[in-house]
């Protein structure tokens, strides 16, 4: 006999869901055992706004054991409700649907101006504003999250936040790839990009997901070298993205810097058509070349050490959620772990196979896994609003560019084997989840959060059969999300939770 839903009442779970630019406010209202269908008679649902709550009533059925009358009270989230369009609610299988009307939109400005404290936490995630908090603060001590232990040897007081992973490109396209466009001013930049953020001790370097630091600024870290050899970058048939320029392994000894005695004519770039022939005697003098060697900014462009030459072709960008385009299969990513409670931390770059050293000495900590302060939750910490779920819903937003039905194929950093895939249904949706009647949720109101509604799928059991984007996250990581992405489809009623064959979930953000 299924239990009475009066005694059992800690066990239905409302949902309320919202979609941006839509004035409709949806509520789920289930448990796992009821049928309202068939065991809730004479259903009624009315609002009670000076308390913020939903009144739920119906008659227990005789198939239940009781025809009690029962009563739910449900948190209405911070929303602005039609009090005079009525309410509108029906009986199914498994759940109880309401619809509020709402007299704007969820996400208007007008909505989104009554800020308090659970307005600021529920808002998006915002990525690019660390380094000037962690300016403002002064000097900086990092802490693992999980156990609250000292990471850093001494303050960090110099920060820079790192240029997209596509400013390349972007430069190239604005200034021209020519040493004769802008008088090569492409190139400079880039020269100057890698003496700016290559990994230096004191040097806090920040991206959307990651903190860049030396080896030489962290507390018990000695990056571990895999076949019994010093730290290095000497690691031979490199491959290139970007097609700038093959490297000659046999150019680069001592510290990986090309060997000046090389043939400067060789080096005059093929933009500015000269014969291969007869190099020297063909430049043009638009190109300020002579006959003993290229432009300065070429002559630098070839100096640059292997490390430098990964930073440049995106190798050694931010490796939290890395696209295909970014993975090399010449730079392999250690992950490293706490060294007091063994909580995973971040990662460090590596050569592959024999050539396996440690690449540039810095070491990528993930945002959501340190803390600036010393004491957990506390508001001084600059990453606390970070966490796995909204780093990576994040990206995977920013992947997807508002594009409809995104397929995104997760697979692991290390194997490369597929991991799970997710479809973006709808990036501008809203959420708030709980259990009816609990004490934590009387006496203030709730808001609603920012979510992703996604279809997910295990790669174990669903094969893949479109791939818009695919992404590369630690294996560690990928089954977290999994978990996550698997107890986020319990909060709908099960006839609302596949779609198509696969989980109907969502992600916050």
């Amino acid at each position: 006999m299924e239990q009475n839903p009066k005694t059992e009442r800690r066990k239905w779970r409302y949902t309320w869901e919202a979609q941006s630019h839509s004035p409709n406010l949806r509520l789920f209202l289930f448990d796992s055992e009821t049928n309202p269908k068939n065991h809730c008679k004479s259903l009624n649902v009315s609002t009670l706004l000076e308390k913020s709550q939903l009144l739920v009533t119906w008659i227990g059925s005789e198939a239940e054991g009781s025809e009690d009358d029962v009563s739910l009270l449900v948190p209405v989230p911070r929303v602005l409700l039609d009090a005079e369009s009525a309410v509108k609610f029906r009986a199914l299988d498994d759940h109880i649907e309401v619809r509020l009307a709402l007299l704007l939109p969820v996400d208007h400005p007008l909505v989104s101006g009554l800020v308090n404290e659970d307005r600021v936490k529920s808002a998006p995630l915002v990525m690019d504003c660390d380094v000037k908090a962690l300016a403002l603060m002064g000097g900086v001590h990092l802490h693992c999250r999980k156990c609250s232990v000292r990471l850093t040897k001494r303050a960090l007081f110099e920060f820079s936040e790192m240029p997209s992973v596509n400013w390349r490109e972007s430069a190239d396209n604005w200034f021209g790839t020519c040493c004769c466009s802008f008088g090569g001013i492409s190139e400079k930049m880039v020269v100057k990009y890698t003496d700016s953020y290559a990994c230096s001790s004191g040097l806090c370097l920040l991206s959307a997901t990651t903190v860049l630091l030396s080896e030489d600024d962290l507390i018990e870290c000695v990056l571990s070298d895999k076949i019994g050899m010093g730290r290095g970058c000497d690691l031979g048939g490199v491959e290139l993205g970007s097609g700038r320029g093959e490297v000659d392994t046999d150019s680069y000894e001592n510290g990986g810097e090309v060997d000046d005695s090389i043939d400067k004519a060789s080096s005059v770039p093929e933009c500015c058509g000269h014969d291969s022939k007869d190099k020297a005697s063909s430049i043009p003098e638009c190109c300020g070349h002579d006959s003993f060697g290229s432009s300065e900014s070429f002559q630098l462009d070839q100096r640059l050490t292997l490390d430098k030459k990964f930073l440049l072709d995106g190798f050694l960008e931010d490796v939290f959620m890395a696209k295909a385009s970014n993975v090399s299969k010449n730079v392999e990513w250690v992950e490293l772990a706490c060294p007091e409670c063994s909580s995973p931390l971040g990662a460090y770059p590596s050569g592959s196979g024999s050539n396996g050293k440690p690449i540039d000495g810095g070491v990528r900590l993930y945002k959501c896994y340190i803390s600036t302060s010393s004491a957990k939750g506390e508001s001084s910490d600059v990453f606390r609003k970070y966490t796995l779920e909204r780093m990576f819903t994040n990206q995977l937003v920013e992947c997807a560019k508002e594009e409809l039905s995104f397929h995104v194929l997760v697979k692991d950093l290390t194997t490369k084997s597929p991991l799970f895939q997710i479809i973006i249904l709808n990036p501008n949706s809203w959420s708030l989840t709980g259990l009816c009647s609990s004490e934590e949720e009387a006496g203030f109101t709730l808001e609603l959060s920012p979510i992703v509604k996604v279809l997910f799928s295990d790669c174990k059991s669903s094969p893949v059969k479109k791939v818009d984007e695919e992404v590369y996250i630690s294996k560690g990581q990928g089954e977290e999300l999994m978990e996550l992405l698997t107890n986020a489809s319990k909060f709908l009623p099960s006839s609302c939770a596949y779609l198509q064959g696969s989980i109907v979930s969502s992600m916050h953000y």
